[in-house]
């Protein structure tokens, strides 16, 4: 047949179903009566003709199925019977049908919500054309650390890698983590400075990426040249927020650290790469100065390099692992055990962002509690289609085949679950508003815009059908091996055919209370994680301390006698405003993470280039350690007398002397720190002080070093103020001596420490209560399975239990009994998931960098409550049980 004569056919069948039906009944007729007619002919009488004639056809609707059987479409209209039919059953059991469609709709909901992180930060592709083609560079510190994979790379590696590579057709290079002071031009905030991020990027940058502005143009070669840099590109945000959407703007000029700069043009609102939030860009000027070999400690560039055609990332990697190799023999002093790493830009900006673990966890605990709704979904099928006996038995005994009941039973079971569906996306959008609500604890995760995307939507669907699967093959399977006669006798309905469903919805049962027990467990070592770094000592006092940050721009600090002659007039004015105590300035606050150092000890070995001696460093003023409240434990602090013409000092935490003097007397020692940008020299340890924290949301004391700022100025720093009252009344008087020293300089994060620390733990009690509320669910759902199980349990054996009392069986004895069936279950259940808990400690430390989490009385507490909450559950229908009345029952049966 032709393929439009098919699809002809098909679209008759379908849309016109009751013409096709009467087409079909009048071939039938006539068919007939032709063999009627031709059986008078034959002599027959009309009466006998009219028999043999229905004999020889075989039966009219019989005819009729069978044509229906080969017509073109009938298995789509026999589908959309059986959702038909599987609506009127639904609708005929209200009860079931909405328990059923709540519990799944709990379990889709939860995983779509979490699913929009997964899509926001993981399914997202970067902006611009083609980025799995985009390379990203970065160093390998052989210092080792957080991510040591994921360092920046120094302006002469980048000049020189490059000219010499030969697996990337352009190569851009993007100084990411820079600040800039904006003198605003709007009404609102005229004359106000602000601290903006910024990003000094190479005139390729936006082209490697491909991506174009919305307005105007990018940068030119011309433009990285000193003194023609003076152009500047917006991103979306800071024009629509700063200068009102003003498209006239593009060609005018804004004040940028106390310069004009011409805007060039303002990026796509869809420009954004994860991880990294400046506002605006400017090009990256490379000087003499940034090419000589001193200029190669300092690594502040990601390179971006687009693959030239039939180049995989692979040969990419092979071939800068070679180039760095060559710059390590060729520049010893400075590259020695420095290597470098080659992803795509997809994969670059995961790593780096670091959030792919905590989804994992996230996913794998919601997709736990799925798997606990569907189990309860399909022990509330199991019992329904207990009581559906002897209506799939008539079906059977009738002729249909075991495969069309369990299409049928699955077909209601889909509608179950996309009805679950409907319902869990109208609660995942309200979960998604929560979620976006909560997540703003900085700009970059802030940046990530979450939805009830595409990606959500098709996540959900597929849920959907897999709970389906899930929920309604075991109990399809089950019903479809039903046994016709069994079922067709009176005595059917107390006969043991419900014993394979019960066992069935034993061990579904069994395995959700292990699936709670493994949650909870997984659930309270975050919590007790979590608690400990909320609780631990950081090694400084917090409170009563204000912090701001500073950034002195090349401008007017472009010296470094210029910094430090700043700060030297800055601080003893701070000093003295009313309330405070004691002022300091520092490179990084404490427990902020602050930057690492690699360093060399006099009399001691040189280590391998792969294992060289780092350390966090603090470049602080005098009056650092008493502001902060580091305690001093040996030697002296700094002083005014530590200038550069003094002999180089430093002061060095206990952690240091432990690790590296193995608890010797460190007073005295020359270590050599190589520090970037600056010449390598010998400096004496003259104090040791107590451990603080690398981060505050950490638990590990890393060996640290402190440098005096005047040993060591630097542009960009935070001052601390110690105060006997409340910090935040100290936020004006600081902005007002600023001022008068310098009136274009701007503060940024000016906030109490407290604050500033629970600004940086923000998303850890966020996402463990997430993760409670998670393992609270999954647990009432494994109660309400105890429950359905026990009480469905006790609703099949009223007859043994009433048979049980009637020959002298006592109450409390059948109680007992029913009791003991389910803390059996929950004896097993709950011994499979301590079994599957066990190895959670050890997964939790390769997961999350620095928690060591080990809390032994979780293994003990959780497995009680879960057998708590499970003899509560059971003891409702045990009771039940022990109150039958057995005369009533077995009048009943």
């Amino acid at each position: 047949m032709p393929f439009f004569t098919k699809a002809r056919s098909f679209l008759r069948n379908i849309s016109s179903p009751n013409h096709g039906e009467a087409d079909l009944d009048h071939e039938v007729q006539s068919h007939l009566q032709l063999l009627i007619d031709e059986n008078i002919r034959a002599g027959m009488p009309p009466t006998e003709a009219h028999r043999a004639a229905r004999i020889e056809l075989g039966g009219a609707e019989q005819v009729k199925e069978q044509v229906r059987e080969i017509q073109i479409g009938n298995w789509l209209r026999s589908v959309l019977s059986d959702f038909r039919y599987g609506f009127r059953q639904l609708r005929k059991n209200p009860g079931f049908t909405a328990v059923a469609v709540l519990t799944l709709a709990l379990g889709i909901a939860v995983n779509a919500t979490m699913f929009s992180l997964v899509s926001a930060f993981m399914l997202r592709h970067p902006p611009g054309r083609d980025p799995e083609r985009v390379a990203v560079v970065t160093s390998i510190n052989p210092g080792n650390g957080f991510l040591p994979d994921a360092n920046p790379v120094s302006i002469p590696n980048f000049l020189a890698w490059r000219e010499a590579n030969q697996v990337f057709a352009d190569t851009a290079a993007a100084d990411q983590y820079r600040a800039v002071t904006l003198t605003a031009l709007s009404q609102s905030t005229a004359g106000q400075p602000q601290a903006i991020r910024s990003a000094a990027v190479s005139p390729n940058y936006f082209s490697v990426l491909g991506v174009s502005p919305e307005f105007g143009r990018t940068f030119n070669d011309e433009e990285i040249q000193p003194g023609r840099s003076r152009v500047v590109i917006l991103s979306h945000e800071l024009w629509e927020r700063q200068f009102a959407s003003d498209a006239s703007l593009v060609g005018r000029t804004i004040r940028l650290n106390r310069e004009d700069y011409t805007v060039i043009g303002v990026m796509p609102s869809s420009f954004h790469l994860l991880g990294f939030t400046p506002e605006l860009w400017t090009p990256l000027e490379v000087t003499a100065a940034n090419e000589t070999a001193n200029a190669r400690k300092d690594r502040s560039l990601f390179l971006f390099a687009r693959l030239k055609p039939g180049i995989t990332i692979e040969q990419a990697r092979a071939e800068f692992s070679a180039l760095a190799r060559r710059a390590e023999q060729d520049f010893p002093e400075t590259e020695k055990g420095w290597g470098a790493a080659v992803r795509t830009l997809p994969d670059f900006i995961l790593y780096d962002f670091g959030i792919r673990n905590g989804l994992a966890v996230m996913m794998t605990t919601v997709g736990f509690v799925l798997l606990i709704a569907c189990a309860n979904v399909a022990g509330l099928l199991l019992a329904r289609a207990a009581g559906r006996r002897k209506e799939l038995a008539i079906r059977l005994a009738l002729g249909a085949g075991g495969l069309r009941i369990i299409r049928q039973l699955l077909t209601e079971n889909l509608l179950i679950a996309f009805l679950g569906g409907a319902l869990g996306l109208l609660l995942a959008y309200w979960g998604i508003a929560f979620v976006r609500a909560n997540m703003n604890f900085n700009e970059a995760i802030s940046a990530v815009p979450l939805s009830l995307d595409s990606n959500v939507l098709l996540f959900a669907l597929a849920a959907s059908a897999l709970c389906a699967l899930l929920c309604g093959l075991a109990p399809a399977l089950n019903a479809s091996r039903t046994d016709v006669n069994n079922n067709l006798k009176e005595e059917g309905r107390s006969s043991s055919s419900g014993h394979s469903h019960s066992r069935l919805r034993t061990t579904m049962v069994t395995c959700q209370i292990a699936v709670a027990l493994f949650l909870l467990v997984g659930t309270g070592l975050l919590f007790r994680g979590i608690f400990m770094i909320e609780h631990q000592n950081l090694g400084f006092r917090a409170d009563p301390l204000l912090t701001a940050n500073v950034t002195l721009d090349d401008a007017r600090y472009k010296d470094a006698s210029q910094q430090s002659l700043f700060v030297r007039n800055l601080l003893p004015q701070l000093a003295q405003l009313p309330g405070v105590e004691s002022v300091a300035a520092t490179s990084d606050l404490p427990a902020t993470g602050p930057s690492t150092v690699t360093f060399r000890i006099q009399g001691q070995p040189e280590a391998p280039a792969n294992q060289q001696l780092s350390a966090s460093d603090n470049v602080v003023t005098s009056d650092f350690f008493r502001t902060a409240g580091i305690p001093l434990l040996r030697g002296r602090a700094f002083t005014e007398q530590d200038t550069p013409h003094a002999p180089p000092v430093i002061v060095v935490n206990q952690e240091f002397v432990n690790r590296h003097f193995h608890d010797q007397n460190p007073l005295g020692r020359q270590i050599q720190l190589n520090v970037s940008g600056t010449a390598s020299q010998w400096s004496e340890i003259v104090g040791v002080v107590g451990n603080v924290k690398t981060y505050s949301e950490g638990i590990i004391d890393d060996p640290q070093v402190y440098e005096p700022f005047l040993q060591r100025p630097i542009s960009s720093f935070s001052l601390m103020l110690r105060t006997a009252a409340n910090p935040a009344a100290l936020a004006s008087p600081l902005r007002t001596a600023v001022a008068q020293l310098d009136a274009e300089l701007p503060l940024a994060s000016v906030m109490s420490m407290s604050a500033l620390i629970e600004r940086q733990k923000g998303g850890n009690p966020f996402f463990v209560r997430v993760l409670a509320s998670f393992a609270f669910l999954a647990l009432i759902l494994a109660a309400i399975g105890i429950y359905g199980l026990i009480a469905y349990s006790v609703g099949q054996r009223t007859h043994e239990i009433a048979i049980r009392l009637a020959l002298g069986a006592k109450r409390p004895d059948v109680l007992r009994m029913i009791l003991r069936d389910g803390m059996k279950m929950t004896a097993i259940g709950a011994a499979v998931g301590l079994a599957l808990a066990l190895p959670l400690p050890k997964v939790f430390d390769a997961i999350f960098y620095g928690l060591h989490l080990r809390e032994p009385r979780l293994y003990f507490l959780v497995p009680i409550t879960i057998l708590v909450v499970a003899l509560l559950a059971t003891y409702i229908p045990a009771r039940r049980a022990s109150r039958v009345d057995p005369m009533s029952a077995l009048h009943q049966d």
